[in-house]
């Protein structure tokens, strides 16, 4: 039978255990201040370690041992939350994408990466871009990573791609005088024949800190898509976790297989 009593209730034991200067005939008295579903998970175990030769002491370290991995299981878990988007009411019970997505910008104290297929440009993005914007001029941001397919564009991209994405960026998208590191799919500029562009839709704030925490999900940063499709992601608030996804990233710039936009951010 697999253990799953919480860490707390095996540490209780392993505790009554090292209290013992000798090894029980039956566990029944040391048990007895224990419920009924303790005792039949740890009574087999401990009579099994008895007839290995196991002393009490050697038994409470192992039970100090498998509430550690209790207490690491349950972190990990407590580290993962469903995010839904979606016209119909199911918010109460699930957290909302745009409401999450906002909450990391706005709780972000140094960086922000954000990547995604379609770009926003509704009013009500435009406005979070702003405001990202302005935290950077006011140094409330060190960086912002930004990257994203122009969808818009896509088929207009003329003889400089590199060149006509700037432009439409700096002008359509991002015209305040503070500018986040935006980057684009090498294959879109290459002319490449492959249909196969930047397509992650993710939201890290705070990598490489102890508040680091990262939203994947198959939302787009837009307005139809955080609001009215039917999306499904994970937030996550395990420092690892938000970490080994921001390297991704990372690791694809440093590759060349996103290449920057001239925006004028300041490295």
């Amino acid at each position: 039978m697999s253990l799953t009593l919480p860490a707390q209730t095996l540490r209780a034991v392993a505790t009554d255990l090292r209290r013992l200067n000798y090894t029980p005939t039956s566990w029944q008295g040391l048990l007895s201040t224990h419920s009924e579903a303790i005792r039949l998970q740890l009574e087999s175990l401990l009579v099994e370690m008895v007839r290995e030769g196991a002393h009490p002491r050697l038994m409470a370290l192992l039970l100090d041992r498998l509430a550690d991995a209790q207490d690491a299981l349950q972190k990990e878990r407590n580290a993962w939350s469903f995010v839904w988007s979606g016209p119909d009411p199911l918010h109460a019970k699930t957290a909302d994408t745009f409401a999450t997505v906002d909450q990391l910008i706005n709780e972000a104290r140094c960086s922000l990466l954000i990547a995604t297929y379609n770009i926003g440009l509704s009013s009500e993005f435009r406005e979070l871009f702003a405001s990202i914007a302005d935290r950077l001029a006011h140094g409330q941001l060190n960086r912002v990573d930004l990257f994203f397919h122009p969808k818009q564009i896509e088929d207009r991209l003329g003889a400089d791609p590199l060149a006509t994405i700037s432009t439409w960026f700096n002008r359509e998208v991002w015209p305040w005088p503070a500018k986040p590191h935006a980057y684009v799919d090498r294959r879109l500029i290459t002319s490449s024949l492959e249909r196969c562009y930047q397509h992650a839709k993710v939201v890290i704030a705070d990598a490489e800190t102890p508040g680091a925490k990262a939203l994947v999900t198959s939302a787009n940063f837009s307005e139809t898509a955080q609001r009215h499709n039917y999306e499904a992601g994970w937030l996550t608030t395990s420092v690892q976790r938000a970490c080994e996804i921001h390297k991704q990233f990372s690791l694809l710039v440093d590759q060349g297989l996103f290449l920057p936009l001239a925006t004028g951010a300041s490295r």
